[in-house]
């Protein structure tokens, strides 16, 4: 690329890497600087502006407006300066090669120099670095801007969606972190696995992908349990897509993750208070549910108090769908038992302990997305946890 020179400063002159003063700033860091002011004085400006055309007229003019009050370019220059700050704004920039990545499902950032991916299980580091925790944490104000949430010193965790690029993104900053800005992404791959590539990629032996296969299809209610990326989430959207395609379901989500790709589901999510308007909740949905013609509930990860209108959706004749964290198939119903009774009114914790063992059939357990163990609830007075399948 040309060098880019100042009109304003002869002094101030750029190559393709750098723009020199007196001395050294990187091109980068001058983006950065531009999109915090940016932030600072009008984030809502960046919202919509990659489909909205008058906005991004707007946010154009915006950038132009901080070139010109620091520095003049000539015409070349500056619409190149322009396009990367928008490239900056509107896509994921170092990050954006792990995004494309169908086979990643994590990307977690713990400071501006320490990145790591899980990758089908496993993770490892990767070599990602923004330099300093400033330019680390206007890029996390922006993700997170853009997508709709809020991050500031008064506001410093946000929780957002992607839903183009089927991301959940959690931020945080200081003062809520101590060291400085913290990221996790969370992605879902565009494609769903079907069960063939399961076994492919060995979340699957024969055994189990069979009794997984007879059990989907013969209306049994199925908890998926194990710890966060241990492959939970993308076995239900597997079998989600072997469901008799005429079932009717109800997929509901704190966060859009399951993206079922079978006909006859609607796709619901909680609706937080940040978001303006009435916030909606996860146990809103699920009861909510209850007045549709349905036949099976999907929960796309039970953590709260939507764990007793869970077990009450699993007594009323549907089927029931959910993952839940817990480290064994042993310890799921009581993790369940244990989320569901911080709501009890009416029942107390003996009939819940019924209600929910004669209303789930099935647990598997994932570890390091692979499927571990698959066990059936007996409802009688023992209500063992009885092992069908075990990986060797």
């Amino acid at each position: 690329m040309p060098v880019i020179k100042s009109l304003k400063n002869p002094l101030i002159f750029s190559d393709s890497n750098n723009i020199y003063r007196t001395g050294t700033i990187s091109i980068s860091k001058i983006v950065v600087q531009i999109t915090d002011e940016i932030l600072s004085s009008n984030p809502n400006m960046v919202i919509g502006a990659n489909t909205d055309d008058e906005k991004k007229g707007a946010l154009q003019g915006e950038i132009l407006r901080i070139l010109d009050k620091d520095m003049y370019f000539d015409i070349k220059g500056r619409d190149d300066l322009v396009k990367r700050v928008f490239d900056f704004i509107f896509e994921y920039g170092v990050l954006q090669t792990y995004i494309e990545d169908e086979d990643i499902s994590d990307i977690d950032g713990t400071a501006f120099n320490e990145f790591s991916i899980t990758k089908k299980g496993k993770r490892e580091k990767i070599d990602v670095n923004f330099g300093d925790n400033e330019s680390f944490e206007t890029y996390c104000k922006l993700i997170a801007i853009r997508n709709g949430g809020i991050l500031n010193e008064n506001d410093s965790h946000s929780r957002v969606a992607d839903l183009k690029n089927r991301l959940r993104i959690n931020v945080s900053i200081p003062p809520r972190n101590i060291k400085g800005p913290a990221l996790s992404i969370r992605k879902h791959r565009k494609t769903s696995y079907t069960i063939s590539d399961l076994l492919v990629e060995n979340m699957l032996e024969e055994n189990s992908a069979n009794t997984l296969l007879k059990l989907i299809k013969s209306n049994k209610s199925i908890l998926f349990c194990g710890k966060g990326a241990s492959g939970k989430t993308t076995l239900l959207r597997a079998l989600i897509n072997e469901i008799d395609e005429m079932e009717r379901i109800l997929v509901v989500e704190s966060d859009a993750e399951i993206y079922p790709d079978k006909m006859f589901c609607i796709e619901q999510r909680v609706k937080r208070q940040s978001e303006g308007g009435n916030a909606i909740t996860l146990d809103m949905l699920i009861k909510d549910g209850l007045t549709m013609s349905l036949d099976t509930y999907c929960i796309g990860e039970i953590t709260g108090v939507e764990a007793y209108d869970f077990i009450k959706a699993s007594c009323s004749g549907h089927r029931v769908l959910a993952t839940i964290h817990a480290n064994s198939t042993s310890e799921c119903m009581t993790r369940l038992v244990s989320l569901a009774s911080t709501s009890i009114t009416l029942e107390s914790e003996q009939t819940l302990v019924q209600m929910a063992y004669s209303g789930i059939d099935i647990i598997v357990y994932l570890e390091n997305f692979k499927v571990i163990q698959i066990s059936k609830i007996e409802d009688n007075p023992k209500r063992k946890v009885t092992s069908i399948y075990a990986r060797n």
